[in-house]
């Protein structure tokens, strides 16, 4: 992919807001599903990605990702719910890693509520029973950690499997 295929493949994700607001956390749950992650930015990066459900943590994960214009796809991957379908408040929040692994920016979250999955699924006849969320990390400048927007997202089939994991 070339970086003008890649700037077109993102213009989808750079609608995301990039500010680290939640939800109204006195809004009721819902289940989350996939999570898509994202590199909209042409320099790698990798990042703490985590999920929390209460109190409890259900996934927190390194996620390394290629540059925007990777040719190998590696700017992007698919997390499936490993987690039970319990309805929730999802809390995911992300932050940057440096070479070693080590924090390096203030983390980012997004909490997903019932509101957020009603904004997608208005209609009965369209309910998955779950909703997607979508992590873009960065954007085109070049900005050393440069911000991650999380939000929810309309995706096709968000509870199901997919053929392509990390």
């Amino acid at each position: 992919m070339d970086r003008r295929q890649a700037l077109r493949s993102l213009g989808v994700a750079g609608s995301l807001g990039l500010a680290g607001c939640s939800s109204v956390l006195g809004s009721s749950g819902t289940v989350l599903g996939r999570i898509e992650v994202i590199n909209a930015s042409f320099t790698a990066r990798t990042v703490r990605l985590a999920v929390e459900r209460g109190d409890e943590t259900l996934i927190d994960r390194q996620v390394s990702l290629g540059p925007a214009d990777a040719a190998d796809g590696s700017a992007w991957t698919k997390i499936q719910p490993t987690w039970s379908d319990t309805q929730s408040q999802y809390r995911i929040w992300a932050l940057h890693l440096d070479e070693e692994g080590e924090r390096a920016s203030t983390s980012w979250e997004y909490t997903v509520t019932r509101a957020d999955y009603d904004t997608y699924y208005e209609d009965e006849a369209e309910d998955p029973g779950c909703i997607g969320a979508l992590v873009k990390i960065g954007d085109f400048s070049e900005a050393e950690y440069p911000p991650i927007g999380i939000s929810p997202t309309y995706v096709e089939n968000p509870c199901g499997t997919a053929d392509r994991t990390r």
